[in-house]
């Protein structure tokens, strides 16, 4: 089964209890802390409860005509995640989105018509 890397982008203060379990059933405590965990549905149930709190690492390649998106998996911490107009990355090519919708618009709002994604396939924006 395929992994992928999940980061702990803001803190729990102030979140609402149901927030907080999401996040800790991840294994995450602290802001900044990373782990990799398999990909399925209910590791999605729980990025999905927690949305604004939490991301997944994507490595999106612009050098082509199609850009290519492959999950970011890994094993170094990465301590230098910035929020650059509403998109956390590392400024290296990583960025965190914790909806697959969220990174579509990213990559529409930069122009392209399609990306080719982690299988391998081209999708369509």
């Amino acid at each position: 089964m395929s992994k992928l890397k999940v980061k702990l982008l803001r803190g729990l203060a102030g979140e609402s209890e149901r927030h907080i379990q999401a996040v800790k059933s991840l294994g995450l405590k602290k802001r900044g802390q990373e782990r990799i965990l398999e990909d399925n549905p209910l590791v999605w149930g729980n990025i999905r409860k927690a949305f604004h709190l939490v991301g997944v690492a994507y490595r999106i390649d612009f050098s082509g005509d199609i850009p290519t998106v492959e999950r970011d998996l890994s094993e170094k911490p990465d301590y230098t995640v910035i929020n650059k107009n509403g998109v956390y990355t590392n400024g290296k090519g990583v960025y965190y989105f914790s909806r697959i919708t969220d990174l579509e618009d990213f990559l529409r709002k930069k122009g392209y018509k399609k990306y080719k994604n982690w299988k391998g396939e081209e999708v369509e924006l």
